[in-house]
């Protein structure tokens, strides 16, 4: 939940990583004119749009009206990255971090670089277990602590908006925090923050495999360490 320490790290690095991924795959998004075998290589890939200017508007529709504007960076400070979904012509649907949770627009292609990312990572809240897939294919696991039955971790496709080094590894949130683009669906307001989800570590070991956080995933602190080295900004994570 917000209220993580504001400290970035690795947040240009990571796109920097992305962007070279995406140079080198062709970069094929659905509704695109790429042929379906090129869409086919992309398979186990997630597509983030990365915003160009200082800030970028968002539109309800193709040519209709502005629904937002986002600043890039962030209010975290790190850069402004998208979760890009579909291609309409010279237009990207993407999944916005603002709430409701879900809600999605669409933004120039000339405003945006689009990059690809083969990380993605998967949270199943009654087994309690994270996966992270490398082009599809699974190649770690935790078991994690979820949300409480009146404070629940929500459903959904979120992804990571920022990295954050804690000034305390062995406080709250453990050495590192990635802020997610989804939110309580029941907490406006936390700690200074307005209910953002985030997978962080833990100075409260006995909660990991347990359903009692405000809505955030705790993992082991080792995990996250290792997390915090290979996720990028935009990596997809998917909540069941």
């Amino acid at each position: 939940m917000s209220g993580f320490n504001k400290r970035v790290r690795r947040g240009i690095a990571g796109l920097t990583a992305i962007a070279a991924i995406g140079t080198a795959s062709g970069c094929a998004l659905p509704g695109s004119s790429a042929s379906t075998a090129d869409q086919q290589l992309q398979t186990g890939y997630s597509y983030v749009a990365v915003p160009v200017a200082a800030q970028v508007p968002i539109y309800r529709q193709p040519s209709g009206r502005v629904l937002t504007r986002l600043a890039n960076p962030n209010g975290f400070g790190a850069p402004l990255v998208l979760l890009a979904t579909q291609r309409q012509a010279d237009w990207i649907k993407v999944l916005l971090p603002i709430r409701p949770n879900g809600i999605a627009g669409w933004v120039p292609a000339s405003q945006i670089r689009l990059t690809v990312d083969p990380w993605r990572v998967t949270v199943n809240r009654s087994k309690h277990r994270l996966d992270v897939l490398y082009a599809g294919r699974s190649v770690s696991h935790s078991t994690v602590g979820v949300g409480a039955k009146s404070t629940p971790t929500p459903p959904g496709t979120f992804y990571i908006t920022s990295l954050l080094q804690q000034p305390d590894p062995s406080g709250a949130y453990g050495p590192f925090a990635f802020g997610l683009s989804g939110y309580s669906p029941v907490i406006k307001h936390f700690a200074g923050g307005p209910g953002e989800l985030g997978l962080h570590g833990t100075d409260a070991t006995w909660s990991i495999g347990e359903s009692v956080t405000h809505g955030c995933i705790r993992v082991p602190n080792d995990f996250i360490s290792t997390l915090a080295g290979k996720l990028p900004l935009g990596t997809p994570v998917v909540v069941t």
